[in-house]
């Protein structure tokens, strides 16, 4: 799939209809079947009583097609049916999402590589070697979440991605125990923006010659893909930031550090093994003695999960315990939430008896129903009662 950007604004069929991002392939099929030489010019003073479609959502090769079908039937005078149109994925299930919540730091010198594996949990000689992204966190000598972060590869560099709020404090850790290596830090958000790409079976976005370096999502296929682009060339957000949020809320991810909650998450409850997020091979980290104890003796009660409660809930809910309607036991608390979808740190062994009823109040004192589930991605063996 290749996107066009901002500047890219094109008049389909001479209809007026204008989209940010397009299928090309769709694209050059229409402007040859219309034979516009110039469909690349936007002529705002012709054009600016004409209806502009307010759904700019991102079209893949197949609703691309329906699309083109639809108005090539309108050009000739004949009805359009839909019926024999099968699209692979509705587009409202393809996002692009602008995260202005993040921030990336860029780590060069001979010693990045070195530098990051005595630190980090995860091992660092997957980036250099087999794949252009990992996801891990950092912890504190005690073994607590202190913040948690995607690196990219780019060169012989490593781009640190991370929520906004932690930029410093990341910069701050990583200058603290830089000692001796020949390591420079650099912040690089005002030159480089990321985005996410997500979406149903979604393949990898085609940016060739665009300036934009794609990643996938190191902790979740179902995240799809990662897109930095140069802050001078803008790519088109077709969706709110919350939208990602909730996309990840209903795969029972957690970020960020209001779901990992710096120096008292533990690691493994926010699932880093299952995330991709911990290597238990490559050595020592910080944090590391109690990480590995706990892994291997197995013990993990309280988890990152999905959550859903009613969409009306009029109060906040970010912090709310979460109880039991049995007996008003409190089995966690909840971490994130976005319309109704959000994350909660929770018992799993009481909270995935089917005999059990949830239920949370929000910042108004109303009792609100919770709904949690084992999330499909966990292996055989987690959550299992």
């Amino acid at each position: 799939m290749k996107l066009l950007f901002q500047k890219d604004v094109h008049v389909l069929l001479g209809k007026g209809y204008c989209y940010d991002a397009l299928n090309v392939d769709m694209f050059k099929s229409m402007c040859k079947f219309q034979n516009l030489a110039h469909c690349r010019n936007y002529n705002a003073n012709q054009n600016k009583n004409k209806q502009i479609p307010t759904n700019h959502n991102m079209l893949t090769k197949s609703n691309g097609n329906f699309l083109r079908d639809k108005l090539k039937a309108e050009v000739e005078g004949r009805k359009f049916s839909s019926e024999s149109q099968t699209p692979l994925c509705p587009l409202q299930d393809f996002s692009v999402v602008k995260l202005a919540s993040k921030s990336i730091l860029r780590l060069s010198g001979v010693d990045n590589y070195s530098f990051l594996q005595g630190l980090i949990t995860n091992d660092i000689d997957h980036l250099s070697q087999n794949s252009t992204s990992l996801y891990s966190q950092l912890l504190t000598i005690k073994g607590r979440v202190l913040c948690d972060f995607i690196l990219y590869k780019d060169g012989d560099d490593i781009l640190l991605e991370s929520d906004v709020t932690q930029k410093e404090l990341i910069a701050k850790a990583l200058k603290k125990y830089k000692i001796r290596k020949k390591v420079q830090i650099h912040d690089v958000s005002d030159e480089l923006l990321s985005y996410a790409v997500f979406g149903c079976q979604m393949e990898e976005p085609d940016v060739q010659g665009l300036g934009v370096a794609v990643h996938r999502d190191p902790r979740l296929n179902e995240l799809g893909w990662r897109l930095l682009a140069p802050s001078s060339t803008m790519l088109n957000s077709v969706t709110d930031e919350t939208v990602y949020h909730r996309h990840r809320y209903r795969l029972g991810v957690g970020e960020g550090p209001l779901e990992h909650l710096p120096e008292k998450s533990l690691p493994l409850e926010c699932n880093l093994h299952l995330l991709n997020g911990v290597s238990f091979n490559k050595g020592c980290f910080i944090g590391q003695e109690l990480t590995s104890r706990t892994h291997h003796t197995g013990v993990i009660r309280k988890r990152i999960m999905p959550v859903e409660t009613t969409l009306d809930c009029p109060g906040n809910l970010v912090s709310a315990d979460v109880k039991l309607c049995s007996t008003d036991k409190s089995v966690g608390t909840i971490r994130g939430m976005v319309g109704g979808c959000g994350v909660a740190l929770l018992r799993v062994a009481e909270v995935l008896k089917p005999s059990a009823t949830l239920y949370t109040t929000d910042s108004n004192g109303e009792k609100v129903d919770v709904k949690t589930r084992r999330p499909d991605w966990w292996p055989d063996g987690v959550g299992v009662i």
